[in-house]
């Protein structure tokens, strides 16, 4: 089915059918059913609703985005979650006995358990050292 012949399907079932922004929302609420010819009406319902003079803040508002100002939009579940995966991923990616983070002169030594650093390599060889000389 061709994008002109689905608007006419989401105008039949907007509210407003002469709003372009209610006939944005009757194409948002068909997505589900239509599959891969969604972005095909949806890029098409949005073109109508700017020719109209719809704001994007508008359309934003009709896709469930919210204004906000900068300092509060990027405390977004979604940002939080990105900032997570970042922090378990450097955790993850650092020293398991200092924390020490991976950088370019910071060498690790990976195994299966996890990773240690040059320094920590450095003491464990000065620890073990001092045990072999108690031993003696």
């Amino acid at each position: 089915m061709e994008a002109s012949e689905l608007l006419e399907r989401a105008r039949s079932s907007a509210r407003d059918p002469e709003d372009p922004l209610e006939i944005l929302s009757a194409a948002i609420a068909l997505v589900p059913e239509l599959g891969g010819e969604a972005d095909a009406l949806l890029d098409l319902a949005v073109r109508r609703a700017r020719e109209a003079g719809a704001s994007w803040i508008a359309i934003g508002e009709r896709f469930g985005y919210i204004r906000r100002s900068a300092r509060r939009r990027r405390f977004t579940p979604a940002f939080a979650h990105r900032h997570l995966v970042n922090r378990r991923m450097k955790r993850d990616a650092a020293c398991s006995f200092c924390r020490r983070p991976p950088g370019p002169r910071v060498h690790m030594v990976h195994g299966e358990g996890g990773r240690i650093c040059d320094r920590c390599v450095a003491l464990a060889g000065d620890i073990v050292a001092g045990l072999a000389r108690r031993r003696r």
